[in-house]
């Protein structure tokens, strides 16, 4: 393969996102009770309990869309210490096949990028992944998609027992590196700009989705965690169940003016805000350039429906 060949290679999806927690019981529950989550995969020590153990959820599919570490380990399973700083544990991004993992492995050490090769959490028996860090040294991961993963995605839709999100769609994360880790995402792993907030805030897309990852002005962190539901109606499921659950909506239904989604915002039994997406905006641009959209408006951006939250305001001022 050419040195040409080897940087168009990039990742696809976002595959699953790790999380640290101070109670994986809580949060675990948390997911399946009022996400609709299953376990996919306990992962404990011999003679550790289950507030240490490390807990893989799926939603339905072969394939854990979220993991769950304890941060009460004094040596987690892979090898690093959590930082007080975050509550990320690891971003994990796919490609289709073995031979794009080893092109985009190519295209990392063509960036200077220090690799290393290590089993998947939650999967051993998949084979290895590649792990590095980004900038802001938040662990990344790169994984072939099993063969398994397309057909049973394509059959699990419409097929859900309760109310739960179709997939896992982006992350949102706070850096206080923003250009730096925009020129990573897009030079090294490929990723396309969809829109632009002044010097606030990124969208970056890796398929057709409007936004895979959000990178944000601000203290290193995850901001929110987004996932795809099909449409408005059943946006308003979501609010009523949230109700039942006595789960508070911080933010929505309101229409993001990137991505013209409707969305609706709550926080999962750590604090970690989550976003349900509808109707989320294409781009079939695969043998053209569409150029990033630059925003002047903070609230035109976020919502044309409402204005900010407080919270919100006082974040971006910080």
């Amino acid at each position: 393969m050419s040195d040409q060949q080897i940087q168009k290679v990039k990742v696809k999806r976002l595959a699953h996102v790790g999380l640290w927690a101070t109670d994986v019981v809580a949060q675990a529950n948390f997911y399946r009770q009022v996400m609709g989550f299953d376990v996919h995969t306990v992962v404990a020590k011999q003679n550790v309990s289950l507030d240490e153990a490390n807990v893989f959820l799926s939603l339905g599919d072969a394939q854990y869309s979220l993991a769950i570490f304890s941060d009460t380990q004094i040596i987690p399973s892979n090898g690093y210490k959590p930082s007080s700083r975050s509550q990320l544990h690891h971003l994990c991004f796919e490609v289709d096949t073995d031979a794009e993992l080893a092109a985009l492995a190519a295209r990392l050490n063509m960036a200077n990028v220090e690799l290393t090769l290590a089993t998947r959490d939650g999967d051993p028996e998949l084979g290895d992944t590649l792990w590095f860090n980004d900038p802001d040294g938040n662990r990344i991961e790169i994984a072939a998609a099993p063969d398994i993963l397309s057909a049973r995605l394509l059959g699990t839709r419409g097929q859900r027992v309760c109310l739960r999100p179709y997939a896992l769609q982006h992350v949102a994360l706070e850096t206080p590196n923003l250009e730096t880790m925009v020129a990573f995402y897009t030079e090294t792993l490929g990723f396309d700009i969809s829109d632009w907030l002044l010097r606030e805030c990124v969208w970056l897309r890796c398929n057709s989705n409007h936004r895979t990852l959000i990178l944000m002005q601000g203290r290193q962190g995850v901001d929110h965690i987004g996932y795809t539901i099909s449409d408005g109606p059943e946006l308003l499921r979501w609010a009523d169940h949230l109700s039942l659950q006595q789960t508070p909506i911080l933010w929505g239904p309101g229409r993001h003016g990137t991505g013209n989604d409707l969305f609706l915002r709550f926080a999962d039994a750590e604090g970690i805000h989550i976003e349900l997406s509808a109707e989320l905006q294409q781009y079939y641009d695969r043998d053209v350039t569409t150029p990033p959209r630059l925003w002047h408006t903070r609230s035109s951006a976020y919502n044309l429906w409402a204005a900010l939250p407080n919270w919100m305001r006082e974040e971006i001022l910080i």
